[in-house]
């Protein structure tokens, strides 16, 4: 089983939200398959605007910014590497110590609208309490439960195999230069090296073989 939730969160000290109120008819969106530097908390994000101009005015604005630079840009979009300032407020903590599946993250109103696979209610619930000590609003807008007849979750994955993939992720692991190490996942999740190894391995043929595996040819 596998929960499937669109959640909606709002707080002025979350990331970009000041430049998601600046700019209403722009589209923000959080580069998903991009890597991340856990030292310095960049990360990548796309913008579609009218006007780049007002775009990095409110950027400059933006107390959750401490830097940023474009890296790649098209007429109406743009994307972004960009620095998190010491004040911004991040949900990401919760969904990556839950061993949460973030599918897409993207504007939307005064804050951002998150889609989630998550391994059980309780994960939700436990995003929820996350989000209500630190004074973030969170809203659910649709939850799906998701039945698998192994039963495994998303994509045939465990919720252990999601738990170890995700947070080898968001630490670098499959970054290059390689900024973490196979025994500090290991730590992290609490496991033994030769566990965390197993998980990883079998995650990611998982998903090569449910996502990039044509069973026609």
């Amino acid at each position: 089983m596998v929960i499937s939730t669109q959640v909606y969160v709002e707080h002025p000290d979350l990331a970009l939200v000041h430049t998601i109120r600046s700019l209403p008819h722009a589209d923000i969106g959080v580069v998903s398959d991009a890597s991340t530097d856990p030292q310095h908390d960049v990360h990548y994000f796309w913008i579609e605007a009218p006007d780049f101009d007002e775009v990095e005015a409110a950027l400059e604005e933006d107390h959750t910014v401490d830097d940023f630079a474009t890296v790649a840009e098209s007429d109406d979009r743009r994307t972004y590497r960009i620095e998190y300032s010491e004040q911004t407020k991040l949900i990401s903590p919760a969904t990556t110590e839950m061993g949460a599946l973030t599918l897409d993250s993207r504007s939307h109103s005064n804050g951002w609208r998150l889609h989630l696979h998550l391994v059980d209610h309780a994960s939700l619930y436990a995003l929820d309490e996350y989000a209500d000590e630190r004074s973030i609003r969170l809203d659910v807008l649709e939850v799906q439960q998701i039945e698998d007849s192994d039963p495994q979750s998303a994509f045939g994955l465990t919720g252990s195999q999601i738990e170890a993939l995700v947070t080898a992720y968001r630490n670098g692991y499959y970054d290059d230069p390689r900024e973490t190490s196979l025994e500090e996942v290991a730590s992290l999740l609490g496991v033994s090296r030769t566990a965390a190894s197993g998980r990883l391995k079998r995650g990611s043929a998982r998903l090569i073989e449910e996502v990039l595996v044509d069973d026609q040819e």
